[in-house]
C-alpha cells in the first residue's frame, strides 16, 4: 500500500493537454561537451589575465619600444575573450580554431618564459577540444567511439533471419 501512496501524484506540464500533431517539436541542441565548457572558460580567463597584463605592461611605458606589435597583441587578448564567450555559446568554430592556433604560435615564440609555456598547454587543450567537439557546434550528436554502439546494426534482426 505505501508504495502506491504518491501514484499519479506528479504530473507535468503536458499533462492534460493535447499535443498538435501537425507542427514538428523543435530540434534540441546536444547538451554542451564538458571539454568545451573547460576550453571556454581557459579562453575567457587566460584572455582576462593577459589583457590586464598587457595595460599594465603599456601604462608602465614598455610599449613604446614594441609600438605597433604590442597592440596587435593587446587585441588578441581581447578577442580571445571573445571567442570563448562564442565557443561557449556554440559559436565561430573556424574563427576559434584561427585564434587559438594564431596564440599557440606566438606564444611558441616566447618559450623559455614559464608563463609562455602554462599559456601553451592551455591552447593546446583549447585546440584538442574543439577539435574533437567539432559536431557539437554543427547541432549534431558526435559519433560513437570504438566500443561505445548503443545501437547494433546487424544484432536481433539479423540473427531471426
Amino acid at each position: 500500500m505505501a508504495s502506491r501512496r504518491f501514484e499519479g501524484a506528479i504530473t507535468g506540464p503536458t499533462d492534460g493537454v493535447e499535443r498538435d500533431s501537425s507542427r514538428l517539436p523543435r530540434p534540441e541542441r546536444p547538451r554542451r561537451p564538458m571539454a568545451i565548457e573547460l576550453a571556454s572558460a581557459l579562453l575567457i580567463v587566460g584572455g582576462i589575465f593577459s589583457t590586464i597584463s598587457a595595460v599594465a605592461f603599456i601604462a608602465s611605458g614598455g610599449a613604446a619600444v614594441l609600438g605597433p606589435v604590442y597592440a596587435l597583441v593587446l587585441a588578441l587578448d581581447v578577442l580571445t575573450v571573445v571567442v570563448g564567450l562564442l565557443i561557449r555559446r556554440g559559436r565561430a568554430w573556424i574563427l576559434a580554431i584561427n585564434v587559438v592556433a594564431i596564440a599557440f604560435f606566438l606564444e611558441l615564440t616566447a618559450l623559455p618564459s614559464a608563463f609562455a609555456l602554462l599559456f601553451i598547454g592551455l591552447d593546446a587543450i583549447v585546440l584538442y577540444a574543439l577539435f574533437r567537439h567539432r559536431a557539437w557546434f554543427d547541432g549534431r550528436r558526435p559519433a560513437p567511439l570504438d566500443g561505445d554502439d548503443d545501437e547494433d546494426p546487424g544484432g536481433a534482426e539479423a540473427d531471426d533471419r
